[in-house]
């Protein structure tokens, strides 16, 4: 029985490190064939980047936008009731909702909501031979449909992760303002002044590996697909739950190196 529950684990340790070894190569040839094939003022050399960052950042605003307010209201106006020193309430903002909470929700509405089409839509492709007819005319699939997709997914992060950290803190701060004590609209002024470089290059970092995670994973799981239509809904179930897992993965790793 403990044989067999360690030759388990181990046959699941090891392909883990062999999904992500296969992942990280497919990213790494991904990038570097794109960015040595593009020129860097090409508007048709970007026209993909473009159209994907515009799907998964600009057409989601609404939708961060609602679920910014909301997260306002349940974190950042609860956690300046709890606490009356402004250095510490700040602090705990700035962690909790700039490090934590910001980039994880904008990481998981681009997972539901660009993540899963991506998915689909390379799936799709592969299994009606579209990408085949593409490579037989000569077209790069990885330049044309692979890399804008994964760079598109880590700037759409970047950029919706600092809308919604800035919508969450201004509105519950504003909420407080209103609602407890008209002291708390000092609290606006005295924020940028706890924003650190240090705490900006980890958020930065941490939503770009986010991106890269979310955008290689949808595109790696899509393209698995074979001759089933029944393997569409499987890879896209597979991707999600494995971008979910890295994610929280990476998470705890910056977290430790925070220590």
């Amino acid at each position: 029985m403990l044989n067999r529950l360690l030759g388990g684990s181990g046959s699941f340790l090891l392909n883990k490190i062999d999904y992500l070894i296969n992942l990280s190569c497919f990213v790494i040839f991904t990038l570097s064939d794109w960015f040595r094939h593009r020129r860097l003022f090409s508007r048709q050399s970007y026209r993909p980047l473009i159209t994907q960052i515009i799907f998964s950042g600009v057409d989601a605003m609404p939708t961060i936008l609602f679920l910014s307010l909301v997260t306002g209201f349940i974190f950042t106006f609860r956690i300046i009731a709890l606490f009356e020193s402004v250095t510490d309430t700040l602090s705990i903002l700035i962690f909790i909702i700039g490090l934590e909470a910001g980039p994880m929700i904008a990481a998981i509405i681009l997972i539901g909501r660009t993540g899963s089409a991506i998915t689909v839509d390379l799936a799709n492709m592969k299994l009606h031979r579209e990408i085949q007819s593409m490579e037989r005319m000569g077209i790069d699939v990885n330049d044309y449909l692979i890399a804008p997709r994964i760079i598109g997914v880590t700037i759409s992060q970047l950029a919706v992760a600092v809308f919604f950290t800035f919508l969450t803190l201004i509105s519950g701060i504003l909420l407080s303002g209103l609602m407890l004590s008209p002291t708390h609209f000092k609290l606006l002024l005295k924020l940028p002044d706890h924003i650190e470089p240090m705490i900006l290059l980890v958020f930065v970092i941490k939503n770009m590996l986010f991106g890269i995670t979310i955008g290689a994973t949808s595109c790696y799981h899509g393209l698995k697909v074979g001759i089933s239509p029944t393997e569409v809904p499987q890879q896209t179930q597979r991707a999600i739950i494995n971008m979910l897992i890295m994610l929280f993965v990476i998470d705890g790793i910056v977290a430790v190196l925070m220590l």
